[in-house]
């Protein structure tokens, strides 16, 4: 995989619970590991949710191989949270990988 094609950095993600100080439990994210990725968009279109209008842009992202990421996870790009909806490992070489993205706008 050529190097030069991995421009972006993006940040995996796993959503965590811990107990908050009234000892409820609060979900957030944490970060794993940041890798260079190439982010494409692929598609846009907008969705009626709720009481308003909700944008939505899929992409590729295409990385170096990292065993068990799965669809629980995230990927930050920036600011913006990519939500995994698949994760494909190409020719099943443990290589390189092209995850699909949903990300809410």
């Amino acid at each position: 995989m050529r190097a030069g094609r991995l421009r972006h950095r993006v940040a995996i993600q796993t959503q965590s619970t811990t107990l908050d100080d009234y000892g409820q439990a609060t979900s957030g994210w944490a970060t794993d590991n940041t890798v260079w990725a190439a982010v494409e968009p692929v598609s846009g279109a907008e969705r009626d949710i709720g009481e308003g209008m909700v944008g939505i842009v899929t992409h590729r992202v295409v990385m170096r191989h990292i065993s068990g990421l799965d669809p629980k996870m995230r990927l930050l790009f920036g600011a913006r949270a990519l939500n995994i909806e698949s994760v494909l490992n190409i020719d099943e070489r443990n290589e390189r990988m092209t995850v699909f993205c949903r990300e809410e706008v």
